[in-house]
Order: C-alpha cells, then sequence, then structure tokens
C-alpha cells in the first residue's frame, strides 16, 4: 500500500514535539535565606516550607512576617517597663524641690499605670515545664513530618534508578530521557525538604534558655544538606532523624 507524507503546520508539529527536560525540570531552591535581626538581639530567619511546593523568596520573605508578628507582640511589655523605668528614673531625679517632688509622684504613677496590662500577667512556675514539654513534642513532630517527606522521596528514587538502569539497558534513549529527567526533579524535592530542617535548628537554639529553666540537656546539630544520589546515605540519614526524634519525645515525655 502506497504512503502520502502531509506536510503538517508548524504549530501542530511543535504541539506533537516531546518536552525536554529543560521544559519541565523544577526551579532548583535559592541558597539565600532572608533574615530580620532582631532588636533584643539574635535573628529570624526565613522558613522553608516544602509542604508549599519548593520555596522561592517570596514564600521565605513571607514567612519571616509570619514570625515578625509574635515576636513584635511579646516584646511589647519589656520595651513598656523599659519606657517606665526611665520616666520614673528621669522623675526621680529632677525631683529636687517640694513641687519637682509632688510631680516627681504623679510621673511616676503615670509610668506604672502604662504597665497596668502588663502587671497581670502571672506566669506559673509548671507552665515554664509545660511549654518546654510540648515545645520539644513540635521540634520531634517537625522532624518526623521531614523523614516522612523524605522516605516518599526515597521511594521515588529508588523505582526511578533501577527503570533508568532498564531504559539504558534496552538502548531506549527516550525512556532514559525522561526518567532522567523526573530522577533530577525528585532530587531537587530532597533538597529543599531539607532545608526544612534549617528552622528546626533555629528553633532549638532559641529553646536553650528555656530547657535550661527545666533542667532539660538537649543539644543537637541537625544536618541541612544532603546528596539525593547516594540513595544508601539518603536512608541512613533517615534512620538517624527518626532516631532522634524518639528520643526527644522521650525527653519529653520524662518532664513531669
Amino acid at each position: 500500500m502506497a504512503t502520502i507524507d502531509i506536510a503538517l503546520p508548524d504549530e501542530l508539529m511543535a504541539a506533537l514535539t516531546p518536552p525536554v527536560c529543560a521544559d519541565l525540570q523544577l526551579p532548583s531552591f535559592s541558597a539565600t535565606v532572608p533574615s530580620v535581626s532582631l532588636p533584643i538581639g539574635g535573628s529570624l530567619q526565613g522558613v522553608a516550607d516544602f509542604t508549599r511546593g519548593i520555596p522561592t523568596d517570596c514564600s521565605m520573605n513571607f514567612s519571616l512576617i509570619a514570625q515578625l508578628a509574635p515576636i513584635m507582640a511579646s516584646m511589647e511589655c519589656p520595651l513598656s517597663i523599659l519606657q517606665a523605668i526611665t520616666k520614673i528614673q528621669k522623675a526621680l531625679t529632677e525631683a529636687t524641690s517640694l513641687t519637682g517632688i509632688v510631680s516627681a509622684v504623679q510621673d511616676i504613677g503615670s509610668a506604672l499605670g502604662d504597665l497596668s496590662t502588663c502587671l497581670k500577667i502571672v506566669v506559673p512556675i509548671y507552665g515554664q515545664a509545660e511549654f518546654v514539654k510540648s515545645l520539644l513534642l513540635l521540634i520531634a513532630n517537625m522532624i518526623l513530618c521531614t523523614v516522612n517527606a523524605l522516605e516518599s522521596i526515597l521511594k521515588i528514587l529508588t523505582g526511578l534508578s533501577l527503570q533508568l538502569s532498564a531504559a539504558q539497558a534496552a538502548g531506549n534513549d527516550d525512556l532514559a530521557a525522561s526518567l532522567q529527567c523526573a530522577q533530577e526533579n525528585a532530587q531537587t524535592s530532597a533538597n529543599a525538604t531539607m532545608q526544612s530542617m534549617q528552622p528546626i535548628q533555629v528553633l532549638l537554639s532559641l529553646a536553650q534558655p528555656f530547657l535550661q529553666i527545666a533542667q532539660v540537656n538537649l543539644s543537637l546539630s541537625l544536618p541541612t544538606t544532603i546528596d539525593p544520589s547516594d540513595l544508601d546515605a539518603v536512608e541512613a540519614l533517615l534512620t538517624t532523624l527518626g532516631t532522634v526524634a524518639q528520643d526527644i519525645k522521650t525527653i519529653a515525655g520524662a518532664i513531669p
């Protein structure tokens, strides 16, 4: 049977052309992590939330805003106390006459009145231990959340590695190229997921004063990078992180 070649429009040919890996490749995670210096010392860093996809500069900057709001709210009373102390010091310094003493008493009363809301705050002793316990459980759960996400990626990488080897052995270059692209995307996802360990480490550092009050000794250095091409190393890391999370839960459980 004779065959007839029919020329197709360029637009249709372009639509039928299989996409190359460059068209499907996920963007790499930016190595620059935004931060904000705090007026009381230290700094906040943007959070790489892998649950919302590969983090971007915009998403990490918005995470800083979410962190700053409660920090600034918690600083309201300390700043009010410092302002009140300044007013009282000034009033006492200027109280050099009877009129000055009367004025100083009024100024001191006004300064203390500004603290009426803050003076109502009562923090029970047991509240510190309860806070530390819940904080440790939060950290453990965040680590386990990362472990679960990496376990899913590891399964994908393992399957892709086997399929890629089979495609290369069969000489199927098109399939091998597609599998290679999928493998690179999975590796990119693994690297982005590991970035979630960074805010956990920051949280551990910020928790140290509270841990000391509760007499809890916990000093950890969590990894923030990984070589997703080494599947054995990834599996070993997941085992280690799972053990660390369970140990933290055990410590939290021992707090009365």
